[in-house]
Formats: C-alpha cells, structure tokens, sequence
C-alpha cells in the first residue's frame, strides 16, 4: 500500500481575473484530496476564490506586474491555504461590518466576511498583504 500523496502547492500568478479559474481547479483538487466533507470543500474553494480575488483587485489593484502567491499546505490537523499579494496591505480593523445598517450598501468588505465567517481559523500577516485561511481536518 502506497502513502497518499501530500496535496501541499505552491503557485504564483500574475494579478489577472483570467487566472482565477485554475486557482478554483487547484482549490477543488487541494480540499478533495484532505477534506472528507463535500461542504467544507466548496467552502474552501468559494473562500480561496475570494482571498485570490482580494488580492488581485484590492491588494495588487489587477496589476498584471505584480505577483500573487498562493500556497495550499497539509499541516498535520489541518488544511491552510495562504495568499498573499504584493501590494500595500491593510488593517483589518479598518474594514466596516458590512451587516451594519450603514453598510449594507457598500461594495467592500464582504469577502473578508464571509472567510471570517466560513473558515475554522483566520490569520493576517505581512501588515495584511497575507492572509491564511484554515480548515479542521
């Protein structure tokens, strides 16, 4: 009997929307390959999608000059997925509750959220230029 294969990845992209679809082709294969729950897959794939998005639009403003690095990794009792682009960052506490009454109309801060939200851990680094999203095994 073999051992199964780590899942872990690495892979960079240029700040373009067009990259997005092999980030959610690699996301499936990544939280298939160690997450049993079908839920917990497609929201590791919706939350990956979101954190690349962020990165492309707001932390590199699709500057196809800039890089983004996503990093799928098997860590003992849990899958993280790391992002991080190459922009200026941001304080999280400066990001509004987009469920207060003057905030339901805005345009950002949803997808900050909702990986708040949906994932099992959050952390911010790199003065909010990485952010690291994990998921229970």
């Amino acid at each position: 009997m073999t051992a199964p294969t780590d899942p872990s990845k690495k892979i960079i992209i240029s700040s373009r929307f067009e990259e997005l679809d092999r980030i959610v082709d690699e996301a499936e294969a990544f939280y298939k390959a160690c997450l049993s729950d079908e839920e917990k897959v497609f929201t590791g794939v919706l939350l990956a999608s979101e954190a690349v998005t962020n990165a492309i639009e707001h932390g590199n403003a699709s500057d196809p000059a800039k890089k983004v690095i996503i990093d799928f990794r098997l860590n003992g009792t849990q899958a993280e997925l790391w992002v991080e682009d190459e922009g200026d960052g941001f304080n999280r506490d400066d990001i509004a509750n987009p469920l207060a009454s003057e905030n339901l109309l805005e345009d950002g801060g949803r997808g900050i959220f909702l990986i708040e939200r949906l994932a099992d851990g959050v952390k911010y680094e790199k003065e909010g230029r990485r952010i690291g999203i994990f998921f229970s095994l």
